[in-house]
This record gives C-alpha cells, structure tokens and sequence, in this order.
C-alpha cells in the first residue's frame, strides 16, 4: 500500500518561500485564499489580534507567519524539521514553532481561540484522531478551520496527477488518494470531536491567464490564485465551532 511522501518537506529550505518550478509554490499561491478565509473567520467570530492560534502541520509558516504579524499570538506545530527552522528565520517574537504530533498535542484543553488543519488531513492515518486532538484542545466558543481534498474521481485527476502540469519538479506520491476525506466524513469526526462544521466552500485554480501562463511554461505564475466554489468536487475548506460557550 502506497503511503503518502511527506519526508521531502525537510529539504525545501528556502524553496517554501522562493521558485517558481517546485510543487511547494502551489502550496504558496493557495496560501492567499487560505489567508483571506481565515481572516474572514476570525473577524466573523470576534476572534480579534492577541488571540491564540495553533497551526498544525504548519510548515515553513505560509499561513502562521502572516498570522502573527497581524498580532496573533500563534504557534506553529510540524514533524518537518527543516520547515521549523525556514520559518523561525522569520519568526516575530510572538511566533512560536516546534515539532509536535498532531495526534498528540502538547497542549492544555481548551487553551486556544482557533486551531487551524490547512493542508495535513490528506497526509495523516489517522485524521479523525487529528481532528479530535484539535477539538480538544480549542476553547469553547472557539473554531477549528480546515482544508483537505474530497474522495472523487475528478480529486484524484487533479490533486494526484494534474498538477504536474503546472509544475516541473513534484515528488512522487505528495498526494494518495485512499486518503482523500469526503466532506460527510470529516463532518462526522468533527461531531464527534465536539465540533459543529458551521461552512464547508470548494476550492479550485482560478482559470484565468495566470493558470494559462503556468500550464504553458509548467511553472507557477506570480498571479496564480484559488477561488471559491460551489463544487466539493476536488478541495474544500470549511469552519468548525466548539459547543459549550
């Protein structure tokens, strides 16, 4: 049985944040989207700068550093060592980031305002686990934002073959596709968590010049975003809120 690669994640050093040609950069574009929605959360549940935030798996920081330079105080949590350290480099003192296990957290109940599961469920064994470990873990009235991609035929074309061509270098087996969470599942481990999903939107490339120009060249356009859709289909992001305020 074919298991997901998350070990190349240790040697992109600085390609987290700079190149064009490496699958990590579509990682970077979808970041923005990723950005946005969470701000959106946070500000719709009066989760205001000075809160805390926990990012699992969070990698080199795409998402945690901008955070933090909101003002929130967050840490950042990974396996990948060598992702820790590209995003201590540019870590602000109210920044943290430390290996942990996301099926073990080294962490207190109820001791975080927003827990984020952006782009990890589709790389564990056991994501029920990880999503009960961050219901645990968030206070009440708190939320728990994630992203995956959903179990359909159109999610393995597309997350596990078709973004090879955008790109010219991708590790084999980034994606498996036995892993892949359909949203009526994730919606059961969040109940089950304590969790009530509250959204659940698609997520896709936006189909603009951009996404023709990096098709063309198979490197990622400095304009490559993600948009939302309607369609669960392939990605999807969503909110989770804690019962018991």
């Amino acid at each position: 049985m074919t298991g997901v690669n998350n070990a190349f994640y240790d040697d992109l050093g600085e390609r987290w944040f700079e190149g064009d040609d490496h699958a990590i950069a579509l990682l970077r574009a979808e970041s923005h989207i990723k950005r946005d929605y969470l701000r959106d959360v946070l500000g719709r549940h009066g989760i205001a700068p000075g809160a805390r935030v926990l990012d699992v798996a969070c990698g080199a920081g795409l998402v945690a550093l901008p955070l933090a330079e909101r003002g929130y105080r967050v840490d950042g949590i990974d396996l990948s060592e060598g992702s820790l350290e590209a995003a201590r480099r540019r870590a602000p003192d109210n920044a943290t980031f430390q290996v942990g296990d996301a099926t073990a957290l080294q962490a207190a109940d109820d001791s975080y305002d927003a827990v984020l599961l952006f782009d990890m469920l589709e790389h564990v064994q056991r994501p029920a686990r990880v999503i009960a470990e961050a219901g645990r873990v968030v206070r009440p009235g708190g939320v728990v934002l994630f992203n995956t991609f959903n179990q359909t035929p159109l999610a393995w074309l597309v997350a596990v073959h078709g973004f090879r061509f955008v790109v010219r270098e991708a590790p084999d087996h980034i994606h498996v596709w036995r892993l892949f969470i359909p949203p009526s599942t994730l919606e059961s481990y969040a109940e089950s968590a304590g969790l009530a999903v509250e959204e659940i939107v698609g997520v896709r490339p936006r189909l603009d010049g951009a996404f023709a120009r990096s098709l063309r060249q198979r490197r990622v356009d400095p304009g490559f975003r993600f948009t939302t859709t309607r369609s669960l289909a392939v990605g999807y992001m969503g909110v989770a809120v804690k019962g018991g305020e």
